[in-house]
């Protein structure tokens, strides 16, 4: 039987699309700094170059993290924040969860006829409706890998009809080779920007020791001194005790001018010259990329009037609130609400859209865990109240805070401490 020159053709064709897809992905991984963005892509480009029904990239970027869906393509990507948590639940009620198979094993696989399997399958009931458009059938999942380990795996579900052979599984290898590339690169920023805040906890701590240390070691010595002097109880000895207290006096005001000068220089962006505003952007963008989660914010005026220890405490407020809608909800909208009322109350919101049961901020443990209790600490310092309302009608979790701006005129000694940042108010 002669071949098919058709067909031929129509696989050197197939190849040359999946080359070039490899090679606008790899340009895109060197050039975007944007890690969803980056996966996202790639997803369209793997559905588009071998007419899949749909992709996933999931990826966990540090190692423990439950896998958060970063690239997404054919399926709604609306119902992709409880991804994961459903999946758990599908796992609890006995599904066969072969992705997971991969992600542990390393070994990538291709399962026929997977649809038809999946929807019969009571155990998979919480992602039916996921699954249920667009129609596939066969399934492949493929390990990404960074330095021989483990850290997500490609999903391609195969549309009706077709099927994947071993030149599309290493095209998928390929791919998830670049996505790999893409979650290193972002791992290798945030290691930099990490290193970079050690050389600069190292550079204070030298200058800590270089001048406060060895100014209270000669406060010591002096009280010694002292301690002597008050003892002997003759005449001629309240002399010296006068110019060792104007020494102490001297040493003390040193003292305090160095540590304002570095608490200065430990203070978050949102009080080094910055201001609020522009913290929260960054605080936004950088879990962006890291995530995915997407932010939608409304921040008035009062963001630019607030400044110093209210403006950080602010800032951190809004931190947490992220940090634990994040790590602990199938979140992947976050909406941050701050602005003036007319009663002079400062109202802020950080609300998620997480609806799995249990995401919460709120601890199971009725005692407060270590960041809620902060953030609480943080607000009650400037006499304020702090509410949680968590999976109220499938809204999500909500961390309010109401604090009383236009009376604000206590100074800091005034001000309730809290223990994270007692030292530095002893010197503000």
């Amino acid at each position: 039987m002669s071949p098919d020159p058709h067909g031929d053709s129509e696989a050197v064709r197939r190849r040359e699309r999946r080359a070039s897809a490899v090679a606008r992905t790899a340009a895109r991984v060197a050039s975007e700094r944007s890690l969803p963005a980056t996966l996202r892509a790639l997803a369209h480009e793997i559905l588009q170059t071998d007419g899949l029904a749909g992709v996933q990239v999931l990826t966990n970027l540090h190692p423990g993290e439950k896998l958060h869906m970063l690239g997404i393509a054919g399926f709604p990507a609306s119902q992709s924040s409880d991804f994961f948590s459903r999946l758990m639940e599908c796992q609890r009620l006995g599904a066969d969860l072969r992705m997971l198979d991969v992600f542990h094993s390393g070994e990538r696989v291709v399962i026929p006829h997977r649809y038809q399997a999946v929807m019969s399958n009571p155990a998979w009931g919480p992602l039916h409706e996921y699954h249920r458009h667009p129609e596939w059938d066969a399934f492949a999942s493929v390990p990404i890998k960074v330095r021989q380990s483990t850290i997500g795996v490609l999903n391609a579900f195969v549309s009706p009809g077709k099927e994947i052979d071993e030149e599309g599984l290493e095209f998928l290898t390929a791919m998830a080779e670049q996505a790999g590339l893409a979650i290193d690169y972002a791992s290798l920023l945030e290691q930099e920007r990490s290193a970079a805040q050690r050389e600069e906890r190292q550079r204070l701590a030298q200058d800590l020791h270089d001048s406060v240390v060895q100014q209270v070691f000669s406060m010591g010595m002096l009280t010694q001194t002292l301690k002597v002097l008050g003892e002997d109880g003759r005449p001629e000895s309240l002399d010296r005790i006068r110019e060792i207290t104007a020494d102490l006096q001297d040493i003390t005001g040193s003292v305090l001018k160095d540590l304002r000068g570095l608490v200065a220089q430990l203070r978050p962006s949102a009080t080094s010259g910055t201001g609020l505003r522009h913290a929260l952007r960054e605080l936004e963008a950088a879990t962006h990329r890291q995530t995915g989660v997407r932010f939608r914010t409304s921040i008035g005026g009062i963001a630019d009037d607030v400044e110093g220890d209210f403006a950080e405490d602010l800032y951190h407020v809004i931190a947490e609130a992220v940090h634990n809608a994040v790590k602990h909800s199938s979140a992947d909208l976050i909406t941050v609400t701050l602005e003036l009322d007319e009663a002079g109350t400062v109202q802020l919101c950080v609300r998620d859209n997480g609806s799995q049961p249990g995401s919460s901020v709120v601890p199971a443990d009725p005692q407060e865990g270590h960041g809620l209790s902060f953030m609480r600490q943080r607000v009650t310092r400037w006499r304020g109240e702090l509410t949680i309302e968590s999976g109220r009608g499938g809204a999500g979790t909500a961390v309010r805070a109401e604090i009383p701006f236009r009376t604000l005129s206590f100074t800091d000694d005034e001000a309730p401490r809290t223990s994270e940042r007692q030292d530095e108010d002893l010197y503000d």
